[in-house]
C-alpha cells in the first residue's frame, strides 16, 4: 500500500473465522459464539494478515474470565485478574520481563464492550468503551528491524479464552492505513494494578468478595459453611480488591479461589494418588478411581469433570527432568494429560454444587 492510498477497511466475515486445536465456533443471529481450550494451540484464527499501520475494532462480550486478542506474536489480555503481570505482549513477541505493559484490562461481564487497538509505526493506543486504557511510543516493534524482516506479509489475528468461557463476537473490523493514523485524545481510565497481593490486616471473606454479584456471594458463603463442616482450614492472602483464598485439608485437598474486583476463578487440587510402581515408574491410582466414584455419585458428572481437568504445562512439566505431578488420565476411551489433579471451575453458580460433589468424593477416597 503506497503512502498516497486511502485507508483500507476489512469487515471480517465472522463465519470465515477458523477454530484451531480444541476451540469451537457457532454462528447464531449474525454473531460468532466461541469457546476454547487451555493450550496455546486452542484459538480462533481470523483469516488474512494485516500490515502496519493498522487498527482492530471489535464488539464482544464474555460470560466469565477471560479473553485474549492475539496479534502477530503478541497478545492483549482482558479480565485475567489483577495479578496478571503480563497483560500485553508486543506484536513481534520476545518480551520476557513482567509488568512491561501496565493497564486496566477489566471489562464488564455478560454485556457487550467496544475494543479498539491502533498499531502505528510511531505509537500504539488501546481503547475500551471510549476510554484510553494504554498508550505507548516505546513498544519494541516500533524500532526493531525484526518487524519488517520477520513479518513481511503482515500480522495475523486470533482470539482465545479460558476453558469453558463463552465469548460472543458481534463485529470485527481491521483498517490498514497508508500513513500514520491519528490518535484521539480520550478520557483515561484510572489505572488499577496489583502485580502482587497487598497484605491486608485481618481480611475476611466478606471483605474480599464484596464486588462479586449477590448470587456469587451467596454461593461462596454456602461453600464456606460446607467446608468448615468438613474441618477445612482457611487461608486468605491479600484482601480487597485482590485476594487468594484457600480452603484446605493438609495432604488431601485444597480449594483455591482468586478474586479480582468483580472477577473470580477457582479450582480444586487433590494432593494424593501418585506412587512408584514395581517397575520403578511413577503411577497414579487417584484419577481412575476418582472418575469412577464421581459417576456413581452423579451420573454424567465424571465426563464433565474429565473435560475440566487442567492440561496446562507449567515450567516443571516442560523441563527435562519431568514433573512428578503430571499424569495421563483415561476416561471412556479418551486420554488427556492432567496437571496436579487440578480441576478448573467456572464463575457460575451451578459449578459450586459440582465442587461440593468433587470434594466429598475426594474425602471418601482419602479415607480408604
Amino acid at each position: 500500500m503506497s503512502m498516497n492510498e486511502p485507508a483500507k477497511t476489512h469487515s471480517i466475515a465472522l463465519d470465515s473465522c477458523i477454530p484451531r486445536g480444541k476451540a469451537s465456533v457457532v454462528m447464531e443471529n449474525g454473531a460468532l459464539h466461541m469457546t476454547s481450550g487451555s493450550d496455546r494451540g486452542d484459538y480462533v484464527e481470523v483469516p488474512g494478515k494485516f500490515k502496519l499501520p493498522f487498527r482492530v475494532d471489535m464488539t464482544a462480550k464474555m460470560d466469565s474470565p477471560a479473553l485474549t486478542l492475539r496479534i502477530g506474536e503478541g497478545y492483549i489480555n482482558l479480565n485475567t485478574g489483577g495479578m496478571d503481570n503480563r497483560r500485553m505482549m508486543s506484536i513481534i513477541g520476545g518480551e520476557t520481563k513482567p509488568n512491561l505493559h501496565k493497564f486496566d484490562h477489566r471489562v464488564p461481564l455478560d454485556e457487550y464492550f467496544e475494543l479498539s487497538v491502533i498499531y502505528g509505526k510511531k505509537a500504539m493506543q488501546l481503547i475500551i468503551n471510549g476510554e484510553e486504557r494504554y498508550f505507548s511510543k516505546k513498544d519494541i516493534y516500533m524500532k526493531s528491524p525484526l518487524t519488517d524482516i520477520e513479518f513481511p506479509d503482515g500480522f495475523g489475528l486470533g482470539l482465545a479464552c479460558y476453558k469453558r468461557t463463552e465469548v460472543t463476537i458481534k463485529s470485527l473490523m481491521v483498517t490498514e492505513y497508508s500513513d500514520e493514523p491519528e490518535f484521539a485524545a480520550l478520557p483515561k481510565k484510572e489505572f488499577i494494578y496489583a502485580p502482587t497481593l497487598t497484605k491486608t490486616e485481618n481480611p475476611t471473606l466478606e471483605d474480599c468478595i464484596k464486588d462479586l454479584s449477590a448470587e456469587l456471594q451467596a454461593c461462596l458463603y454456602d461453600m464456606e459453611k460446607h467446608l468448615r463442616a468438613l474441618k477445612f482450614r482457611q487461608k486468605i492472602e491479600g484482601g480487597y480488591p485482590e485476594s487468594k483464598i484457600t480452603f484446605f485439608v493438609p495432604k488431601v485437598i485444597s480449594y483455591q479461589i482468586k478474586i479480582s474486583h468483580h472477577l473470580l476463578t477457582h479450582r480444586t487440587t487433590a494432593m494424593l494418588g501418585f506412587y512408584i510402581n514395581n517397575a520403578g515408574e511413577r503411577a497414579d491410582w487417584f484419577n481412575p478411581r476418582f472418575l469412577k466414584k464421581l459417576e456413581e455419585a452423579e451420573p454424567g458428572l465424571a465426563g464433565e469433570i474429565f473435560h475440566r481437568m487442567n492440561e496446562f504445562h507449567c515450567a516443571g512439566c516442560r523441563g527435562d527432568h519431568g514433573c512428578t505431578h503430571f499424569n495421563l488420565t483415561e476416561y471412556n476411551g479418551r486420554n488427556k494429560n492432567n496437571c496436579q489433579h487440578i480441576v478448573l471451575f467456572k464463575m457460575i453458580p451451578a459449578d459450586f454444587d459440582d465442587i461440593k460433589t468433587v470434594i466429598d468424593v475426594i474425602f471418601d477416597l482419602a479415607k480408604k
